[in-house]
């Protein structure tokens, strides 16, 4: 014991030293370090306050450090603003111009996030996108900006929402003539049903009920709902119709963001056998639901994030396209 005991004061008594030595270059440098976050506070508020021209008190209801922020790290011009109409301008580093409120959210995941870009969009020599819950716009745009992308095919349930996304388009059109945009949902059968919106906010609109008791933004902004009367389609005959019509031999991508509906879908194109026509699918999953894993048969999982316990994207690709490159030891 006797031991023990002077081997964990020798151990102390390093650690000590190890400690004095550590508050000793703290002090040493302390100035120095008071001095180099002074002068990045200044040059940060001073670039801020160029990026809003003086003018960042008239951006309500928003967090203008996190707007700032996703903007500069990611070569995003603001073009303008409107605090009267609640409108503000964007130009993305691709050029791809773009139009909000003061709800930025899947801008920042797209754009700023790199969200829905895989290896398979630069290996397929040409490829079609259907965009099941095509928001604003947003991702139709990045779609539409690879050269190789051929169409893309958007699919918006939400009347407010749609229009929003053509004002995006009529930004660009240089890339709205490769995209088609329709104004009803896709699900398992055609049918007129209620959906849940959060007005002023992309995305969140729901066909699910359930959805609505479990994602944060619905919890805080219940009071706010509204509920419409919207238009769906059969998912199956109206992708199958296109490819059909359309004499489509391109690689075709599925996008599918459809806030808890997406397992309805899915189970739609697998069992009309539309499914085989796709090389790749992202989106994201709500409510969970069935393991895709098990139920993407012929499709390899290559990428699955978490943001909840109930929300997850993910992105698969048919088996002929998953190319696996061996990992270095060292």
């Amino acid at each position: 014991n006797q031991e023990k005991t002077n081997n964990f004061i020798k151990k102390y008594e390093n650690n000590q030293e190890k400690i004095n030595s550590c508050i000793d270059s703290y002090n040493s440098i302390k100035e120095n370090l008071k001095r180099a976050i002074d002068t990045f506070n200044q040059n940060y508020d001073i670039c801020k306050g160029y990026f809003f021209n003086g003018d960042e008190n008239s951006f309500e209801m928003m967090d203008t450090d996190q707007f700032f922020q996703m903007c500069f790290f990611n070569n995003i011009q603001l073009l303008s603003h409107s605090p009267s109409e609640n409108r503000i301008y964007l130009e993305t580093e691709e050029g791809i111009k773009l139009v909000t409120n003061n709800r930025f959210y899947t801008i920042g995941e797209i754009y700023a996030r790199d969200g829905y870009s895989v290896p398979q969009l630069y290996q397929f020599k040409e490829f079609v996108v259907f965009d099941i819950g095509m928001n604003r716009g947003y991702a139709a745009l990045k779609f539409a900006n690879y050269d190789s992308c051929k169409a893309v095919y958007g699919f918006e349930i939400n009347q407010d929402t749609y229009d929003f996304a053509i004002e995006n388009l009529d930004l660009n059109p240089e890339l709205a003539h490769k995209i088609k945009a329709y104004n009803f949902g896709l699900s398992d059968k055609d049918d007129e049903i209620d959906i849940y919106c959060l007005p002023g906010s992309d995305g969140i609109t729901t066909t699910e009920l359930e959805f609505t008791n479990v994602q944060t933004e619905w919890l805080k902004g219940k009071e706010q709902m509204k509920i419409k009367k919207a238009k769906v389609k059969e998912a199956s005959a109206i992708i199958l119709n296109i490819l059909k019509k359309g004499n489509i031999n391109s690689n075709i991508v599925l996008k599918i963001d459809t806030e808890g509906s997406e397992h309805k879908i899915l189970d739609n194109l697998i069992d009309k056998d539309a499914l085989d026509k796709v090389d790749l699918i992202m989106g994201e999953n709500h409510l969970l639901g069935e393991d895709l894993d098990e139920k993407l048969v012929g499709f390899k999982n290559i990428s699955k994030k978490f943001y909840t316990n109930d929300i997850y994207s993910f992105c698969y690709v048919k088996d002929e396209y998953f190319k696996k490159l061996p990992q270095a030891k060292f």
